[in-house]
């Protein structure tokens, strides 16, 4: 795990890594809770139009992250927790909308935000400098258990032509082993997932993601974890383990050249 860094844009408070930042033909964010409009029990920054808040909350939530980062639309998905892709080759005509299932993203058009929610789960971002192409990825236990990741770095190489090596990836703020208990492991995770369990029924979710890309291919010196806990950090982060009815933060990824 590697600095990342906070800042803050247009009110809003943002993480940023530090091997994302090199790239100035890149915009990257992984937002807080913290900034937007929402009321409880989403405030304040929640991007989600499927947990029960305002539709023109939601609106003005996206917008304001969408100006944070200097980007002209932002693209997003409904998520279930599947290994199914969405190319962004247009700029999406609503702004709030939602594209039907996928939970891997991509995109080499500048300009365009591709968003993953979250309240616990990953949000692993890639890019490729050389091809230019962006990528993100919504990766919960499920996702990993259907090595989710493997499957975006495969769509970037088909889609896009990108090598593997020359791919980096970050892993956003999500549950941590300090709290990622699983007391059905053994029914929910295959036995090869069972390593990763840090003490009785608790697993590194974290280490278990940058192996998945290591064996997909990736570099280590390319990979980047966050090394946040959502669950712990109420004043910070949404998390439905800990909180049950609650908000969606997001991750974003983008071009700007």
């Amino acid at each position: 795990m590697t600095g990342f860094f906070r800042q803050e844009a247009g009110g809003l408070r943002i993480y940023q890594s530090p091997l994302l930042a090199a790239f100035k033909e890149l915009r990257h964010g992984f937002f807080t809770r913290q900034g937007g409009v929402s009321s409880e029990p989403y405030r304040s920054l929640n991007l989600s139009l499927t947990v029960g808040d305002r539709p023109e909350a939601v609106a003005e939530n996206r917008r304001l992250v969408q100006e944070a980062l200097g980007l002209d639309f932002l693209a997003s998905a409904s998520q279930v927790h599947g290994r199914r892709e969405a190319v962004v080759a247009e700029n999406p005509e609503d702004p709030v909308g939602e594209m039907e299932a996928a939970d891997i993203l991509l995109t080499d058009r500048p300009g365009v935000g591709l968003l993953i929610k979250q309240a616990d789960c990953q949000a692993v971002a890639l890019y490729d400098p050389g091809r230019r192409v962006v990528a993100i990825v919504h990766c919960g236990w499920r996702g990993q258990v259907q090595n989710v990741l493997a499957e975006a770095v495969t769509r970037l190489r088909v889609r896009f032509g990108c090598r593997p090596p020359d791919l980096y990836a970050v892993v956003s703020p999500s549950l941590g082993p300090c709290c990622a208990e699983f007391l059905n492991f053994r029914r929910e995770f295959p036995p090869e997932f069972w390593p990763y369990q840090v003490r009785p029924n608790y697993f590194d979710l974290w280490r278990l993601s940058r192996d998945q890309l290591l064996a997909a291919g990736l570099k280590p010196e390319r990979l980047d974890l966050a090394g946040l806990c959502t669950r712990c950090r109420n004043d910070e982060f949404f998390s439905y383990r800990r909180d049950g009815v609650t908000g969606r933060q997001g991750t974003v990824i983008g071009l700007v050249f």
